[in-house]
């Protein structure tokens, strides 16, 4: 069995993380706006309110990676999201969740942006907590205190949810990028050494 920590709190196994953006910490751009809506599981009991996406409904979101970064490696965002009370009736249908984004470490300049695929199947059943495929985001010259900035949104190419319509959308429970972790912290305030 390894021993987690060497005498400088640096992990030695790899370890992951993850950063999360909980819809409340969207900004909406205002014109593709997803609607919140009602979402009661299993039909009974409180009723909650997520976040509906229809095709072309976008969030933007910034994301500053931690200290505990492990500097160099690659990021995996996905999205945690339900098919609510339609998950038997779009059964195999593919949500389209797309990100486009550009990262930079401090001092960087930010590079045109680059999109991956987020895209999931539906797996049939109400009320599922979906956790979709996990992208890549090359983690390649990025260091602790880089900023990512993004666009988060529900692409019609590709995506076969049939019924779009309101109250009848895919609902987003999460956003969030796992990441691997070599430490607590950093060495200094702003580096690692």
């Amino acid at each position: 069995m390894a021993i987690p920590y060497k005498s400088n709190h640096r992990v030695i196994d790899t370890q992951w993380d993850d950063i999360r953006i909980v819809p409340g910490a969207f900004d909406f751009p205002g014109n593709s706006d997803p609607s919140l809506a009602d979402w009661q599981p299993g039909g009974e009991g409180a009723t909650f309110k997520l976040y509906e996406f229809a095709e072309a409904d976008e969030v933007t979101i910034t994301v500053q990676l931690p200290h505990s970064y492990k500097q160099g490696t690659d990021l995996k965002p996905h999205v945690h999201w339900t098919p609510g009370d339609r998950g038997s009736e779009e059964n195999g249908n593919t949500v389209a969740w797309k990100l486009d984004y550009t990262i930079i470490s401090p001092v960087g300049i930010y590079l045109a942006s680059t999109n991956v695929d987020l895209s999931d199947t539906v797996t049939g059943t109400d009320h599922q907590h979906e956790l979709g495929p996990s992208g890549t985001i090359s983690g390649t010259g990025l260091e602790v205190s880089s900023i990512m900035v993004g666009r988060l949104y529900r692409d019609s190419t590709g995506d076969t949810w049939a019924t779009d319509t309101v109250g009848n959308r895919p609902m987003i429970l999460e956003f969030d990028l796992h990441f691997e972790v070599d430490g607590h912290g950093s060495d200094t305030e702003l580096a690692k050494n």
